[in-house]
């Protein structure tokens, strides 16, 4: 965020990248802080029980102080702003905006109502970033599909107030807070169920956002039930998660989702793309999505910035499409083997390793401007490492009980050349702090 922001003169933009500029630059503008990810294993019935070897929880921490802390977009309030700016620059931003045809034959025409006004626009290129709405698919004569996607989830979920922190449930645990390396309540928080897990994010205003991702399989939708009572279940099966909702109070409705999963046949053609969130989504795991969206701005941006008027405009966004969708099997690949091994959480614990590896490696290699306009998402691109997750990822469903150490050891040997700060270290026990890079970040 702070390179688009440098690159494309925005120094308003520059701000959003880290807790403590953003809460200095803008603080009416709701956030929350992102520490890092917490993990925590939980068993039907039983409430939590903290180990002294943290065996039930894992915690990674991404940014060494609050001040350079990541954050938690509460959307409303961001999203709101951003619009504001592109009408500031004199940009025609249309809300409420109401289609009713878009004709795709040499150039772009959109015709709808605002209020009631018939408005029609017309563009030499479009891009879609309407997400799950995939305002272009029909004109693009595109598919929307899941075929192919390991990762199968619904979701439940909801924005709350008066949610309780989550180390208050901890302190009544007896939990040892002297060997956790930040504040869970900062952090994206994962409390892994039985065939499913939920997303606990805390936002500076008060509310929190919480939601379960459930396997269909395990948790078949039933149409019979409210959302509100399948939510009242879940919690019921759950003491300490029910703990920490005891007093929250919805301020919004909860939505109930079929499958999650979806791709697009195709994110890009001759005058047209479409960002990462509509051209395919995985599951919220791992809160992949602003790093793999960012990705794909920077991307999009670079080709049109360089190859608007280009013969190899077309090529560029050929490869731009084929890049994207590379990233999703990455992430899916992985995703789907976290979840498929929720049930034993040391094995889940190891496959997400490789995913902190490639994420980090591929930060640093950004930050030092090595090849950053080739890089992918989760180096997608390197093909020595795509071996390496198939050999994870397809390792981690054999594991029987018992062997979740020597996976883990042969994971740790697996991404050697791509842990760069200490990852798969059995002295942390499972709680690794914010380290720098120790090696440079070019696999020999």
């Amino acid at each position: 965020l702070e390179a688009l922001a440098e690159r494309y003169d925005l120094p308003w933009l520059s701000p959003f990248a880290n807790y403590g500029t953003w809460k200095r630059a803008y603080p009416d503008l709701a956030c929350g802080l992102k520490r890092g990810f917490s993990f925590y294993m939980h068993q039907p019935g039983k409430p939590f029980r903290p180990m002294v070897d943290h065996d039930t929880e894992l915690m990674v921490e991404a940014n060494p102080d609050e001040e350079r802390g990541d954050t938690h977009w509460f959307r409303e309030d961001f999203d709101a702003f951003v619009a504001n700016k592109v009408v500031d620059q004199g940009i025609c931003y249309l809300d409420t905006f109401e289609t009713k045809s878009i004709t795709h034959d040499a150039g772009w025409r959109i015709v709808g109502r605002r209020d009631d006004e018939e408005i029609e626009v017309t563009a030499e290129f479009a891009v879609d970033a309407s997400g799950d709405g995939g305002a272009l698919v029909d004109a693009t004569g595109n598919t929307v599909t899941c075929d192919g996607m390991r990762t199968q989830s619904r979701a439940l979920y909801g924005h709350f107030k008066d949610v309780v922190p989550w180390s208050d449930i901890l302190a009544a645990r007896k939990h040892r807070f002297e060997d956790i390396p930040f504040d869970p309540d900062a952090s994206a928080l994962h409390h892994i169920i039985d065939g499913g897990w939920m997303w606990v994010l805390r936002f500076d205003n008060g509310v929190t956002s919480a939601g379960f991702s459930l396997s269909p399989a395990r948790h078949p939708l039933d149409a019979a039930i409210s959302p509100q009572e399948e939510w009242d279940r879940l919690l019921g099966k759950y003491p300490s998660i029910r703990r920490q909702f005891v007093r929250a109070k919805p301020v919004r409705p909860l939505t109930r989702t079929g499958r999650l999963q979806r791709r697009l046949g195709t994110s890009a053609g001759d005058d047209w793309a479409a960002l990462p969130h509509t051209a395919c989504f995985v599951d919220p795991f791992l809160s992949a999505g602003n790093a793999h969206a960012l990705y794909g701005i920077e991307r999009l941006a670079r080709i049109l910035e360089k190859h608007w008027d280009s013969p190899e405009r077309s090529e560029q966004l050929d490869a731009y499409a084929k890049t994207m969708f590379r990233e999703m099997r990455r992430l899916d690949r992985i995703v789907s083997a976290c979840m498929e091994s929720f049930d034993r959480f040391g094995v889940m614990t190891s496959v997400s390793m490789a995913y902190f590896a490639a994420a980090i490696y591929s930060e640093e290699r950004i930050r030092a401007n090595e090849n950053s306009e080739t890089d992918e998402f989760l180096i997608a691109h390197d093909e020595r490492f795509a071996k390496i997750i198939a050999k994870v990822c397809n390792g981690s469903s054999g594991v029987k009980p018992g062997s979740e150490v020597s996976f883990a050891n042969r994971v740790h040997r697996m991404i050697e050349a791509y842990n760069t700060v200490g990852l798969c270290d059995p002295q942390r026990r499972n709680m690794y702090p914010f380290a720098s890079p120790t090696a440079d970040a070019t696999p020999e």
